[in-house]
């Protein structure tokens, strides 16, 4: 009788002592499932910060939110990376220089913005709940706002891979 106690002690103490290690797993299972998720969204953004130094800037009519059509390469482009990656959000986020109101210049970046998403959404078949708009405005500036060549580079269209 003394041994049979004594068996199902021993296996009741390797089992937990399993399961306790076993916990050990399960966490760092999870530490390698967001490393893998974090190294997936910073390759899906690094690839769409590319695409416009490889492609070309998406360009504006001056002053309003439409999307110039010279752009079609770079949106291609653009939809094409969001067709390799399905399982990601994006973020579209517009910025403007310092010339204006802010009030009207965070207008005009969400309006570019937008205009970009639906770009995206009628004219590459991109799925609309992949893609959300954000304006900045004149708040994030790249490049100094004192020369042309600065405000030219803060009037841009970023992407933000923002979840998976």
């Amino acid at each position: 009788m003394s041994r049979l106690v004594l068996l199902v002690v021993s296996i009741f103490v390797a089992t937990t002592a399993l399961a306790v290690d076993l916990g050990g797993f399960k966490e760092i299972g999870k530490q390698a499932t967001q490393a893998t998720k974090t190294n997936a969204l910073e390759t899906m953004t690094q690839k769409l910060k590319k695409v416009q130094n490889e492609k070309g800037p998406i360009l504006f009519q001056k002053g309003k939110g439409v999307v110039d059509p010279v752009c079609d390469p770079t949106m291609q482009k653009i939809a094409d990376i969001l067709a390799e990656f399905p399982g990601f959000h994006v973020q579209v986020d517009g910025h403007t220089d310092n010339v204006g109101k802010p009030e009207s210049n965070q207008k005009l970046s969400l309006d570019r913005a937008a205009a970009v998403v639906d770009y995206l959404v009628t004219k590459k078949g991109v799925k609309a709940k992949r893609l959300s708009a954000k304006g900045w405005g004149d708040t994030s500036p790249i490049a100094d706002n004192k020369s042309e060549g600065g405000r030219a580079k803060n009037r841009r269209v970023d992407f933000t891979v923002t979840a998976l």
